[in-house]
Protein backbone atom coordinates (compact mmCIF):
# COMPACT_ATOMS: atom_id res chain seq x y z
CA UNK A 1 0.00 0.00 0.00
CA UNK A 2 2.88 2.41 0.92
CA UNK A 3 4.61 1.66 -2.55
CA UNK A 4 1.05 2.06 -4.22
CA UNK A 5 0.84 5.47 -2.68
CA UNK A 6 4.16 6.57 -3.25
CA UNK A 7 4.48 5.74 -7.19
CA UNK A 8 0.74 7.50 -7.74
CA UNK A 9 2.52 10.54 -6.31
CA UNK A 10 5.41 10.50 -9.06
CA UNK A 11 7.93 8.48 -7.28
CA UNK A 12 9.69 6.46 -9.68
CA UNK A 13 9.63 2.28 -9.00
CA UNK A 14 13.37 2.32 -8.88
CA UNK A 15 13.50 5.24 -5.81
CA UNK A 16 10.50 3.39 -3.78
CA UNK A 17 12.10 -0.07 -4.00
CA UNK A 18 15.90 1.48 -2.92
CA UNK A 19 13.53 3.70 0.46
CA UNK A 20 11.95 0.35 1.36
CA UNK A 21 14.73 -1.65 0.51
CA UNK A 22 13.39 -4.29 -1.47
CA UNK A 23 14.46 -5.54 -5.07
CA UNK A 24 12.96 -3.34 -7.57
CA UNK A 25 11.82 -6.53 -10.22
CA UNK A 26 9.24 -8.27 -6.98
CA UNK A 27 8.10 -4.10 -6.14
CA UNK A 28 7.57 -4.08 -9.54
CA UNK A 29 5.83 -7.46 -9.75
CA UNK A 30 3.52 -6.83 -7.15
CA UNK A 31 2.65 -3.41 -8.27
CA UNK A 32 1.29 -4.61 -11.66
CA UNK A 33 -0.17 -7.79 -9.99
CA UNK A 34 -4.31 -7.79 -8.73
CA UNK A 35 -4.61 -7.39 -5.66
CA UNK A 36 -7.31 -10.72 -5.33
CA UNK A 37 -4.88 -12.33 -8.26
CA UNK A 38 -4.39 -16.27 -7.47
CA UNK A 39 -0.71 -16.90 -7.06
CA UNK A 40 0.34 -18.83 -10.51
CA UNK A 41 2.62 -21.05 -8.34
CA UNK A 42 -0.46 -23.32 -6.63
CA UNK A 43 -1.76 -24.25 -9.79
CA UNK A 44 1.78 -25.92 -11.40
CA UNK A 45 2.17 -29.70 -10.98
CA UNK A 46 4.08 -30.94 -8.01
CA UNK A 47 6.76 -34.07 -8.88
CA UNK A 48 4.47 -36.28 -5.89
CA UNK A 49 1.41 -35.80 -7.88
CA UNK A 50 -0.19 -39.20 -7.51
CA UNK A 51 2.25 -40.82 -4.92
CA UNK A 52 -0.16 -40.55 -2.23
CA UNK A 53 -0.59 -44.12 -1.81
CA UNK A 54 3.06 -45.00 -2.38
CA UNK A 55 4.49 -42.36 -0.17
CA UNK A 56 2.09 -43.66 2.33
CA UNK A 57 3.35 -47.38 1.82
CA UNK A 58 6.92 -46.52 3.11
CA UNK A 59 5.68 -43.85 5.90
CA UNK A 60 3.81 -46.80 7.17
CA UNK A 61 7.15 -49.30 6.76
CA UNK A 62 8.76 -46.90 9.25
CA UNK A 63 5.98 -46.31 11.95
CA UNK A 64 5.17 -42.63 10.94
CA UNK A 65 2.12 -41.47 13.10
CA UNK A 66 1.13 -39.46 10.79
CA UNK A 67 -0.01 -42.08 8.85
CA UNK A 68 -0.45 -44.68 11.19
CA UNK A 69 -1.73 -42.44 13.73
CA UNK A 70 -1.96 -43.63 17.32
CA UNK A 71 -0.01 -46.60 16.42
CA UNK A 72 3.11 -45.09 15.25
CA UNK A 73 6.44 -44.62 16.80
CA UNK A 74 7.81 -41.39 15.51
CA UNK A 75 8.26 -39.42 11.71
CA UNK A 76 9.96 -40.65 8.96
CA UNK A 77 13.54 -38.45 8.03
CA UNK A 78 12.65 -36.89 4.53
CA UNK A 79 15.87 -37.97 3.63
CA UNK A 80 14.69 -41.48 4.16
CA UNK A 81 11.55 -41.28 2.55
CA UNK A 82 13.44 -39.75 -0.69
CA UNK A 83 15.78 -42.62 -0.49
CA UNK A 84 13.28 -45.21 -0.94
CA UNK A 85 11.41 -43.71 -3.85
CA UNK A 86 14.36 -43.12 -5.58
CA UNK A 87 15.79 -46.45 -5.23
CA UNK A 88 12.58 -48.68 -5.27
CA UNK A 89 9.94 -46.69 -7.27
CA UNK A 90 12.47 -44.86 -9.37
CA UNK A 91 11.54 -41.37 -8.17
CA UNK A 92 13.08 -38.88 -10.33
CA UNK A 93 12.00 -36.09 -8.44
CA UNK A 94 14.84 -33.81 -5.66
CA UNK A 95 15.18 -34.17 -2.03
CA UNK A 96 13.58 -30.42 -1.80
CA UNK A 97 10.62 -31.62 -3.91
CA UNK A 98 10.05 -34.70 -0.84
CA UNK A 99 10.28 -31.80 1.51
CA UNK A 100 7.88 -29.27 0.27
CA UNK A 101 5.55 -32.43 -0.18
CA UNK A 102 5.27 -33.53 3.62
CA UNK A 103 4.87 -29.85 4.58
CA UNK A 104 2.25 -29.06 2.30
CA UNK A 105 0.14 -32.39 3.00
CA UNK A 106 0.55 -32.84 6.99
CA UNK A 107 2.05 -28.80 7.62
CA UNK A 108 4.95 -27.61 9.20
CA UNK A 109 7.04 -29.80 11.54
CA UNK A 110 6.68 -28.71 14.90
CA UNK A 111 10.45 -26.34 16.19
CA UNK A 112 12.21 -28.53 18.74
CA UNK A 113 13.10 -26.57 21.83
CA UNK A 114 16.63 -27.27 23.02
CA UNK A 115 16.99 -27.63 27.11
CA UNK A 116 19.83 -24.86 27.85
CA UNK A 117 21.69 -26.63 31.18
CA UNK A 118 24.64 -24.88 32.93
CA UNK A 119 26.18 -27.20 35.33
CA UNK A 120 27.88 -26.64 38.38
CA UNK A 121 31.58 -26.29 38.89
CA UNK A 122 33.55 -29.37 39.42
CA UNK A 123 30.12 -31.53 38.01
CA UNK A 124 31.07 -32.18 34.18
CA UNK A 125 33.48 -32.14 31.66
CA UNK A 126 32.88 -32.84 27.81
CA UNK A 127 35.61 -34.98 25.89
CA UNK A 128 36.37 -35.23 21.96
CA UNK A 129 38.13 -36.41 19.59
CA UNK A 130 39.54 -34.22 16.39
CA UNK A 131 41.67 -35.25 13.38
CA UNK A 132 44.04 -33.07 11.41
CA UNK A 133 47.40 -33.03 9.41
CA UNK A 134 50.20 -31.87 10.91
CA UNK A 135 53.91 -30.68 10.59
CA UNK A 136 56.68 -32.79 12.83
CA UNK A 137 60.53 -31.94 11.74
CA UNK A 138 58.83 -31.23 8.08
CA UNK A 139 57.18 -34.82 7.97
CA UNK A 140 53.28 -34.68 7.40
CA UNK A 141 50.99 -36.38 9.50
CA UNK A 142 47.59 -37.38 10.59
CA UNK A 143 47.39 -35.92 14.06
CA UNK A 144 44.62 -36.87 16.22
CA UNK A 145 43.65 -34.39 18.89
CA UNK A 146 41.54 -34.72 22.20
CA UNK A 147 39.70 -31.52 23.61
CA UNK A 148 38.04 -31.16 27.24
CA UNK A 149 36.00 -28.90 28.18
CA UNK A 150 34.92 -28.15 31.39
CA UNK A 151 31.01 -27.29 31.19
CA UNK A 152 30.85 -24.82 34.22
CA UNK A 153 34.23 -22.80 33.27
CA UNK A 154 34.76 -23.00 29.65
CA UNK A 155 37.91 -23.82 30.05
CA UNK A 156 38.71 -25.80 27.05
CA UNK A 157 42.28 -27.77 26.65
CA UNK A 158 43.98 -29.86 23.66
CA UNK A 159 45.88 -32.77 23.75
CA UNK A 160 47.92 -33.91 21.07
CA UNK A 161 48.22 -37.71 19.76
CA UNK A 162 49.98 -40.10 16.74
CA UNK A 163 47.39 -42.19 17.43
CA UNK A 164 43.22 -43.20 19.17
CA UNK A 165 43.69 -46.69 20.66
CA UNK A 166 42.62 -47.27 24.48
CA UNK A 167 45.89 -46.69 25.69
CA UNK A 168 45.86 -43.12 23.77
CA UNK A 169 42.31 -42.47 25.31
CA UNK A 170 43.44 -43.30 28.66
CA UNK A 171 46.72 -40.92 28.45
CA UNK A 172 44.50 -37.97 26.88
CA UNK A 173 42.28 -38.40 29.87
CA UNK A 174 44.85 -38.24 32.45
CA UNK A 175 46.65 -35.42 30.90
CA UNK A 176 43.38 -33.08 30.54
CA UNK A 177 42.54 -34.40 34.17
CA UNK A 178 46.09 -32.46 34.66
CA UNK A 179 45.23 -29.42 33.04
CA UNK A 180 42.08 -28.97 34.61
CA UNK A 181 43.38 -29.31 38.23
CA UNK A 182 41.40 -32.09 38.85
CA UNK A 183 39.12 -34.84 38.11
CA UNK A 184 35.06 -34.17 37.43
CA UNK A 185 32.59 -35.88 38.93
CA UNK A 186 31.14 -36.47 35.34
CA UNK A 187 32.76 -36.99 31.60
CA UNK A 188 30.01 -36.95 28.96
CA UNK A 189 31.96 -38.68 25.80
CA UNK A 190 30.70 -40.09 22.53
CA UNK A 191 30.12 -43.69 21.98
CA UNK A 192 33.30 -44.28 20.78
CA UNK A 193 34.98 -48.13 20.74
CA UNK A 194 37.39 -47.38 22.78
CA UNK A 195 35.16 -46.68 25.76
CA UNK A 196 31.64 -48.41 24.27
CA UNK A 197 31.56 -51.96 23.93
CA UNK A 198 27.57 -51.88 22.97
CA UNK A 199 24.88 -50.01 22.93
CA UNK A 200 24.56 -45.83 23.81
CA UNK A 201 23.88 -42.86 25.68
CA UNK A 202 22.05 -44.22 28.79
CA UNK A 203 21.87 -48.09 27.79
CA UNK A 204 26.11 -47.77 27.10
CA UNK A 205 28.12 -50.65 28.00
CA UNK A 206 31.68 -49.61 28.76
CA UNK A 207 34.94 -51.56 27.74
CA UNK A 208 36.23 -52.87 30.75
CA UNK A 209 39.66 -51.22 30.39
CA UNK A 210 37.58 -47.81 29.96
CA UNK A 211 35.42 -48.59 33.13
CA UNK A 212 38.19 -49.66 35.19
CA UNK A 213 40.00 -46.40 34.27
CA UNK A 214 36.99 -44.45 35.23
CA UNK A 215 36.78 -46.04 38.86
CA UNK A 216 40.27 -45.64 39.49
CA UNK A 217 39.62 -41.64 38.44
CA UNK A 218 36.60 -42.03 40.68
CA UNK A 219 34.60 -40.10 37.60
CA UNK A 220 31.47 -41.51 35.92
CA UNK A 221 31.19 -42.13 32.25
CA UNK A 222 28.37 -40.46 30.60
CA UNK A 223 27.65 -41.19 27.16
CA UNK A 224 25.93 -39.41 24.69
CA UNK A 225 22.78 -40.75 23.29
CA UNK A 226 23.05 -42.18 19.57
CA UNK A 227 23.12 -39.34 16.91
CA UNK A 228 22.50 -36.44 19.45
CA UNK A 229 25.59 -33.93 19.21
CA UNK A 230 23.36 -31.65 21.01
CA UNK A 231 24.25 -34.14 24.13
CA UNK A 232 28.03 -32.80 24.10
CA UNK A 233 27.44 -29.17 22.29
CA UNK A 234 29.83 -27.46 24.54
CA UNK A 235 32.73 -29.27 23.41
CA UNK A 236 31.22 -29.60 20.11
CA UNK A 237 31.60 -26.21 19.45
CA UNK A 238 34.93 -25.82 20.87
CA UNK A 239 35.86 -28.42 18.24
CA UNK A 240 34.80 -26.07 15.77
CA UNK A 241 35.82 -23.11 17.06
CA UNK A 242 39.37 -24.69 18.14
CA UNK A 243 40.18 -24.87 14.58
CA UNK A 244 40.14 -20.87 14.40
CA UNK A 245 41.65 -20.41 17.19
CA UNK A 246 44.45 -22.85 17.27
CA UNK A 247 44.71 -23.01 13.57
CA UNK A 248 48.17 -21.19 12.68
CA UNK A 249 49.56 -24.10 15.45
CA UNK A 250 48.14 -26.94 13.15
CA UNK A 251 49.99 -25.42 10.07
CA UNK A 252 53.20 -24.68 11.52
CA UNK A 253 56.31 -27.07 11.18
CA UNK A 254 56.98 -28.28 15.06
CA UNK A 255 60.53 -29.90 15.95
CA UNK A 256 58.53 -32.76 18.02
CA UNK A 257 55.26 -33.51 19.32
CA UNK A 258 56.29 -32.07 22.80
CA UNK A 259 56.92 -28.86 21.57
CA UNK A 260 53.26 -28.73 19.84
CA UNK A 261 51.96 -29.74 22.55
CA UNK A 262 53.54 -26.97 24.64
CA UNK A 263 52.10 -24.48 21.94
CA UNK A 264 48.75 -25.66 22.53
CA UNK A 265 48.70 -25.27 25.99
CA UNK A 266 50.45 -21.78 25.80
CA UNK A 267 47.68 -20.65 22.73
CA UNK A 268 44.91 -22.35 25.68
CA UNK A 269 46.16 -20.14 28.66
CA UNK A 270 45.76 -17.14 26.11
CA UNK A 271 42.36 -17.89 25.22
CA UNK A 272 41.33 -18.53 29.08
CA UNK A 273 42.86 -14.91 29.65
CA UNK A 274 40.66 -12.76 26.75
CA UNK A 275 37.24 -15.39 26.66
CA UNK A 276 34.52 -14.46 29.29
CA UNK A 277 32.58 -17.31 31.36
CA UNK A 278 28.88 -16.82 30.66
CA UNK A 279 28.12 -18.77 33.70
CA UNK A 280 30.18 -16.29 36.29
CA UNK A 281 30.80 -13.12 33.88
CA UNK A 282 34.64 -13.41 34.63
CA UNK A 283 37.15 -14.51 32.49
CA UNK A 284 37.81 -18.24 31.96
CA UNK A 285 41.10 -18.13 33.79
CA UNK A 286 39.33 -16.83 36.58
CA UNK A 287 36.44 -19.28 36.92
CA UNK A 288 38.64 -22.18 36.03
CA UNK A 289 40.50 -20.99 39.45
CA UNK A 290 37.49 -21.23 41.34
CA UNK A 291 36.40 -24.42 39.75
CA UNK A 292 39.27 -26.03 40.52
CA UNK A 293 38.82 -25.58 44.32
CA UNK A 294 35.32 -28.37 43.15
CA UNK A 295 37.42 -30.80 41.24
CA UNK A 296 38.47 -34.47 42.88
CA UNK A 297 42.00 -34.57 42.99
CA UNK A 298 43.92 -36.66 40.32
CA UNK A 299 44.93 -40.11 41.45
CA UNK A 300 48.65 -40.95 40.99
CA UNK A 301 48.12 -43.80 38.41
CA UNK A 302 50.98 -46.07 36.91
CA UNK A 303 51.11 -45.94 32.98
CA UNK A 304 47.37 -46.50 31.34
CA UNK A 305 45.93 -49.93 30.10
CA UNK A 306 44.13 -50.93 26.95
CA UNK A 307 43.11 -53.93 28.33
CA UNK A 308 41.83 -55.88 31.64
CA UNK A 309 40.78 -58.99 32.32
CA UNK A 310 39.82 -60.78 35.79
CA UNK A 311 42.04 -64.38 35.82
CA UNK A 312 42.19 -67.05 38.27
CA UNK A 313 45.15 -68.15 39.65
CA UNK A 314 46.03 -71.63 38.65
CA UNK A 315 47.81 -74.41 41.10
CA UNK A 316 50.86 -74.24 38.65
CA UNK A 317 50.84 -69.96 40.24
CA UNK A 318 49.91 -68.86 36.14
CA UNK A 319 47.07 -66.84 34.85
CA UNK A 320 46.83 -66.51 30.77
CA UNK A 321 46.46 -63.41 28.98
CA UNK A 322 46.76 -62.92 25.31
CA UNK A 323 47.90 -66.50 24.71
CA UNK A 324 50.49 -66.59 27.35
CA UNK A 325 50.69 -67.64 30.66
CA UNK A 326 52.58 -65.48 33.62
CA UNK A 327 53.27 -66.49 36.66
CA UNK A 328 52.05 -65.01 39.82
CA UNK A 329 53.04 -65.47 43.85
CA UNK A 330 52.02 -68.83 44.98
CA UNK A 331 49.79 -67.42 47.47
CA UNK A 332 47.83 -66.36 45.10
CA UNK A 333 46.91 -69.38 43.90
CA UNK A 334 42.85 -70.52 43.73
CA UNK A 335 42.41 -65.98 44.09
CA UNK A 336 41.24 -64.11 41.22
CA UNK A 337 43.27 -61.20 39.89
CA UNK A 338 43.28 -58.49 37.58
CA UNK A 339 45.40 -58.60 34.76
CA UNK A 340 46.16 -55.29 32.49
CA UNK A 341 48.03 -54.94 29.26
CA UNK A 342 49.95 -52.00 29.32
CA UNK A 343 52.20 -50.70 26.31
CA UNK A 344 55.18 -52.81 27.22
CA UNK A 345 54.02 -54.94 30.13
CA UNK A 346 51.53 -57.29 31.56
CA UNK A 347 51.13 -56.15 35.04
CA UNK A 348 49.16 -57.97 37.44
CA UNK A 349 47.04 -56.74 39.91
CA UNK A 350 45.51 -57.84 43.75
CA UNK A 351 44.20 -56.29 46.69
CA UNK A 352 44.77 -53.08 45.56
CA UNK A 353 48.42 -53.76 44.38
CA UNK A 354 50.63 -54.94 42.25
CA UNK A 355 51.28 -58.57 42.74
CA UNK A 356 53.77 -59.18 39.28
CA UNK A 357 55.03 -57.48 35.99
CA UNK A 358 56.07 -59.57 32.63
CA UNK A 359 57.22 -57.93 29.38
CA UNK A 360 54.10 -57.83 26.82
CA UNK A 361 54.00 -59.53 23.83
CA UNK A 362 57.11 -61.93 23.75
CA UNK A 363 57.94 -64.63 21.42
CA UNK A 364 57.95 -66.70 24.82
CA UNK A 365 53.98 -68.29 25.56
CA UNK A 366 55.05 -68.94 29.11
CA UNK A 367 56.87 -66.40 31.19
CA UNK A 368 58.14 -66.99 35.01
CA UNK A 369 59.62 -65.36 37.78
CA UNK A 370 61.28 -68.11 40.15
CA UNK A 371 60.82 -65.75 43.30
CA UNK A 372 57.32 -65.86 42.84
CA UNK A 373 57.38 -69.78 44.07
CA UNK A 374 59.71 -69.48 47.18
CA UNK A 375 58.29 -67.80 50.30
CA UNK A 376 56.52 -69.89 53.61
CA UNK A 377 53.15 -71.24 53.14
CA UNK A 378 49.99 -69.34 54.08
CA UNK A 379 46.67 -70.21 56.01
CA UNK A 380 45.20 -71.07 52.23
CA UNK A 381 47.77 -72.29 50.41
CA UNK A 382 51.26 -74.66 50.69
CA UNK A 383 54.62 -73.27 49.85
CA UNK A 384 55.32 -75.16 46.68
CA UNK A 385 58.04 -78.43 47.18
CA UNK A 386 61.70 -76.86 46.95
CA UNK A 387 64.13 -77.25 44.75
CA UNK A 388 65.85 -80.11 45.37
CA UNK A 389 69.80 -80.50 44.78
CA UNK A 390 69.66 -81.51 40.86
CA UNK A 391 66.88 -79.40 40.20
CA UNK A 392 69.17 -76.39 41.32
CA UNK A 393 71.91 -77.98 39.34
CA UNK A 394 70.20 -78.41 36.31
CA UNK A 395 68.98 -74.50 36.34
CA UNK A 396 72.11 -73.36 37.68
CA UNK A 397 72.71 -71.79 33.65
CA UNK A 398 69.32 -70.33 34.09
CA UNK A 399 69.42 -66.65 35.00
CA UNK A 400 68.90 -65.47 38.10
CA UNK A 401 69.61 -68.52 40.32
CA UNK A 402 73.58 -68.61 41.65
CA UNK A 403 75.33 -71.93 40.48
CA UNK A 404 74.98 -74.43 43.93
CA UNK A 405 77.95 -76.81 42.70
CA UNK A 406 80.64 -76.54 45.52
CA UNK A 407 83.08 -78.71 43.78
CA UNK A 408 83.80 -78.43 40.10
CA UNK A 409 84.42 -81.61 38.03
CA UNK A 410 88.04 -81.64 37.68
CA UNK A 411 88.67 -81.91 41.60
CA UNK A 412 86.59 -84.95 41.88
CA UNK A 413 88.62 -86.44 38.57
CA UNK A 414 92.12 -85.59 40.67
CA UNK A 415 90.57 -87.90 43.60
CA UNK A 416 89.43 -90.67 41.76
CA UNK A 417 92.66 -90.90 39.96
CA UNK A 418 94.40 -90.79 43.44
CA UNK A 419 92.12 -93.44 44.74
CA UNK A 420 93.30 -95.94 41.55
CA UNK A 421 96.75 -95.73 42.51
Amino acid sequence: MVAEQMVSRGVSVRQVARQLGVAESGLRYRLARAPDAPDGRTDRAAALDGWDAVVDAVLARFGDRRVLGGEGTGECRPYLLHEVLRREHGFGGSYQAIRRYLRRRFGAAPVQAIRRVETPAGVQAQHDWFEFMGLIAGVAERLYGLIGTLSHSRATFVWVSRTMTQLAWQTGHLALFLRYGGVPLWIRIDNLTTAVASGAGPTAALTAAFQTFARTCRFTVDPCRAATPTDKGKVERQVGSARTAFAELFTQDWPTLAAFQAGLDARSAELHERRRCPATGTTVAAALVAERTALQPVPMLGEPFDCVVARRVTRDCLVSFEGRRYSVPFAWVGRTVEVRGTAHHVVIHGAGQELARHPRGTRERLLLEPTHYDGPSTATVRAPTPLGRRAQLQLAAVPGLPPTVGRPLAAYVTLVEEACR
